[in-house]
């Protein structure tokens, strides 16, 4: 680095240099020593003196006055360009920013802390001082916790920020730079990977388009093959349902089974239904004491919509099962049964013509006894020889 000397400064550094030589010439002492030696006598001394003195008196005020101007003239554009100065504006903004941030937090913490220890520290004399030291300890602990955090945050943080804002400020243009290359970086990493996605895509796209193009023929195969198979299964589906429909043991079969489901599906809904409150009644007995009987009736309808309930679905479902099955065993056995009762029929007619042809026969012989006997005739002696 080349050292290049502030004008200002040796402007400065001249102006103090010449006020300490006129100060040092403006001394009495000297200036009446050398007055004295040069006057003749003691009238024309004193008129010269005086005279020589208010004139030099006056041109080294004179000097003064312009050098102090020129001085006070640097100083203020010293000040002035100070103060215009961008990193100075930016440092005293970064200071100001980071002193009241971190002020505030620390001055935060310090009344909690301060609060919290002194608080802790008054309950030693707080037997002594009927408990007032705990709140006055606090209140003294959290007003310098919050003056020490303050200040201490508050001179943290106009360090530490304005050294950050100085330094990000005269390094703006190396941020800059970096900022801008590590843009185009990652502007050039994602326009790669754009394009490298664009092609995975395209090439992605055109396989998904030829294994759907396969796919879509393979399924379409699939689809004929399967709507050929649901149609000859519908056909046969449909031909079987009118088989079972039209087949007299199936219908005799449902017929059964809901004449089965509504008779005894009735009769366990009046079962469930009288069960059911029966027993809430008995269950509301229980707490009749607390509610002045009341819960008996209630208890009853709950029960006896309960009992009804499943008394229904319960007798519904035995006779749904018992009837199709009853009324399936019977028509599919009705030849066996319709042949077993003309047999029995048969029998019993044989046995009823066999009994009716034995009494006669034994009533005819009685009378022919009964005749022989008494000597007379009878009119079925004819009958009597004959059989």
């Amino acid at each position: 680095a080349i050292f290049v000397p502030d004008p200002a400064r040796q402007r400065e550094h001249h102006s103090a240099q010449t006020l300490f030589v006129l100060l040092r010439a403006m001394t009495p002492i000297q200036t009446l020593e050398k007055n004295l030696t040069e006057a003749s006598s003691p009238a024309g001394g004193v008129a010269a003196y005086a005279a020589a003195t208010k004139k030099r008196v006056a041109e080294q005020l004179n000097f003064c006055r312009h050098r102090f101007v020129a001085t006070a003239q640097v100083s203020k554009e010293k000040v002035v360009a100070v103060a215009s100065d961008r990193t100075v504006q930016v440092t005293a903004a970064s200071a100001a920013g980071g002193a009241v941030v971190v002020a505030t937090g620390t001055a935060v913490a310090g009344l909690v802390v301060g609060s919290a220890v002194c608080a802790v520290l008054g309950f030693v004399p707080a037997l002594f001082t009927f408990g007032l030291s705990i709140p006055l300890g606090a209140l003294i602990g959290g007003g310098c916790g919050a003056a020490v955090g303050g200040a201490v945050g508050g001179t943290t943080g106009m360090a530490g920020a304005g050294a950050a804002g100085y330094g990000a400020y005269t390094k703006r243009d190396e941020i800059k730079t970096f900022l801008n290359l590590a843009t185009a970086k990652v502007l050039g990493v994602v326009a790669a990977t754009k394009s490298g996605v664009a092609a995975r895509t395209k090439a992605a796209k055109d396989k998904a388009m030829s294994v759907h193009s396969a796919c879509t023929l393979h399924v379409a195969a699939k689809v004929g093959l399967a709507k050929e198979s649901a149609t000859k299964a519908a056909v046969a589906t449909k031909a079987k349902t009118l088989e079972l429909a039209s087949d007299r043991s199936v219908q005799v079969s449902a017929a059964s089974a809901v004449g089965g489901a509504a008779v005894v599906g009735t009769g366990g809904a009046a079962t469930g239904f009288v069960t059911g409150g029966a027993i809430g009644a008995a269950v509301g007995f229980v707490p009749a004491i607390f509610t002045f009987g009341l819960s008996i009736p209630v208890f009853a309808a709950v029960g006896s919509g309960c009992g009804a309930a499943a008394g229904s679905v319960i007798g519904g479902v035995t006779g749904l099962v018992g009837g199709g099955a009853t009324g399936y065993g019977i028509y599919t056995k009705r030849e066996v049964i319709g042949s077993s009762v003309n047999d029995a029929r048969f029998a019993v007619g044989s046995a009823t013509k066999y009994v009716k042809d034995q009494a006669a026969s034994s009533a005819v012989y009685v009378r022919a006894r009964i005749s022989g006997a008494t000597g007379g005739t009878s009119e079925y002696g004819s009958d009597v020889s004959a059989n």
